[in-house]
C-alpha cells in the first residue's frame, strides 16, 4: 500500500515538474534563431542524412506532421532522434517539436520518428524547417556529433 502511494506521489511530482517547465517556455518571448546553411556543411555532404517527408519548397499547413527516418549517421538516444524547428522568413522560431517513435528504436535498422508542429504563419510566406539530431549526453567522445540541416518551405 505504501509503495503504491510513493509511486503515485512520484508520478504527480514528475508531471508537475514537466508542466512547470513547459509553462516557463510559453512565457519566454520568441527568440530569433540563427539560420543554419541551406545545405549541410561540407563535412556532411558525403554522409547519409536521414530522409524527411517534407521536401524543398513544400507547402506546410498547421498542424504539420514531420516524419524523419533515422538512417546514416543519425542514431536514436533514449528513444529520441532529435528535434525540429520551424522558422519564419525572418528567422523567428514559430514551432518546435521533439522527434519520437512508437517503434523499437534499439536497432541498427532505420526507424521512423515523428513530431507534430502547430503554428501560425499568417505573417510569412516562406520559412525554414531545421532538423537537429540528438547527440546524446556526455563530454568529448561520450557525446555524438551535433548535426543539423535545413529545408526551405512555403506557407
Amino acid at each position: 500500500m505504501r509503495a503504491s502511494k510513493l509511486k503515485k506521489t512520484a508520478t504527480i511530482l514528475t508531471l508537475l515538474v514537466v508542466l512547470l517547465a513547459c509553462n516557463d517556455n510559453k512565457n519566454k518571448p520568441s527568440k530569433k534563431v540563427e539560420q543554419a546553411p541551406a545545405q549541410p556543411n561540407k563535412e556532411l555532404v558525403n554522409r547519409t542524412l536521414p530522409t524527411v517527408n517534407i521536401k524543398e519548397n513544400d507547402i506546410l499547413t498547421s498542424p504539420a506532421i514531420i516524419k524523419v527516418n533515422s538512417q546514416g549517421l543519425w542514431f536514436a538516444t533514449e528513444g529520441s532522434l532529435g528535434y525540429v524547428q520551424l522558422l519564419d522568413e525572418q528567422g523567428i522560431e514559430i514551432a518546435t517539436g521533439f522527434l519520437s517513435t512508437n517503434e523499437n528504436w534499439m536497432t541498427d535498422s532505420p526507424v521512423n520518428f515523428t513530431t507534430k508542429l502547430t503554428f501560425d504563419a499568417t505573417k510569412s510566406k516562406t520559412g525554414t524547417l531545421v532538423i537537429h539530431n540528438d547527440p546524446g549526453s556526455g563530454d568529448g567522445d561520450e557525446a555524438g556529433e551535433e548535426i543539423s540541416f535545413t529545408i526551405p518551405v512555403t506557407f
